[in-house]
């Protein structure tokens, strides 16, 4: 008899404790489900609409910025229909998040510096930089660390902190870039038949820029060699690749010019010293 007693006691709990709640449950439950499927499809609506007006690493930031804010709203709207006061809720986020970011600084300073990265733009996915020891194409900025795939295709992950605090070059900001490639000749060659061969193969080349127009000068007087310079003007996407055609086009004509260009060596003179040899 007394658990029966008990057993209706638990079930009258339930009726008026549980009953009176249930269509806010419902309704919360509602509110995620409905919710996050309408976030899913403005997340989409948003990548339609923004496909080709706005740089691609400054879509995929807003496309995930729009879905996250779009979420929160969902579940304060579902903690606000079961009854909790959001803002006490809020209150404890933002003493907690204040505790979490002493202990997580370098963590923060990161999504810091992956805001200012993707708002100030001084570099964007597509162009090659370096920054440090490490040069690479980008190829992901996100909120914590930019992406790098070198030339030797090697995918480096350099944390957005060391972008902002370091100096970092672009090489593809600018359409055109100056190319310099050193050639050193010997001290005995004709240094003006020199430069107008240099000047005629850089001329030859269809990507070289007219203007400003290509030069030859002396850079330097050398230990083994005369050192010219020879700098032309070029395509951002051709520069490494009139180097390496250039440098050999150089070695064909001076080669056939009879120019020499001379490697280091060194001349060792030995003298007898008669002195040193007396007769017994």
């Amino acid at each position: 008899m007394t658990k029966i007693v008990l057993a209706q006691s638990l079930w009258d709990m339930v009726l008026n404790g549980f009953l009176p709640f249930l269509p806010q449950l419902i309704t919360a439950i509602l509110i995620v489900v409905i919710g996050l499927p309408v976030a899913r499809t403005l997340q989409k609506k948003c990548i339609k609409k923004i496909q080709n007006n706005v740089d691609p690493t400054l879509k995929r930031f807003l496309i995930n910025l729009i879905y996250i804010l779009a979420v929160v709203v969902i579940g304060i709207s579902a903690l606000t229909t079961l009854g909790f006061a959001t803002t006490s809720l809020l209150t404890i986020l933002g003493a907690a998040s204040l505790a979490v970011g002493l202990a997580m600084k370098d963590f923060l300073s990161n999504i810091a510096a992956g805001f200012v990265l993707i708002f100030l733009r001084p570099f964007k996915v597509g162009d090659t930089i370096s920054v440090q020891s490490t040069t690479g194409t980008v190829i992901e900025i996100n909120l914590f660390v930019t992406v790098l795939n070198t030339q030797g295709n090697e995918t480096v992950f350099i944390p957005n902190n060391q972008l902002v605090t370091n100096s970092v070059t672009n090489y593809t900001h600018n359409t055109v870039r100056r190319l310099d490639i050193n050639i050193g000749i010997a001290y005995d060659a004709d240094i003006q038949k020199a430069r107008e061969i240099l000047l005629q193969e850089m001329a030859a080349n269809e990507q070289t820029q007219s203007n400003p127009p290509p030069m030859v000068v002396v850079q330097n007087l050398g230990d083994n060699a005369v050192q010219l310079i020879a700098r032309l003007w070029v395509e951002k996407d051709y520069y490494t690749q009139i180097q390496y055609d250039l440098l050999e086009r150089f070695k064909i004509s001076l080669d056939a010019a009879k120019i020499t260009i001379p490697f280091p060596q060194l001349t060792v003179h030995l003298s007898k010293n008669e002195d040193n040899h007396g007769k017994e």
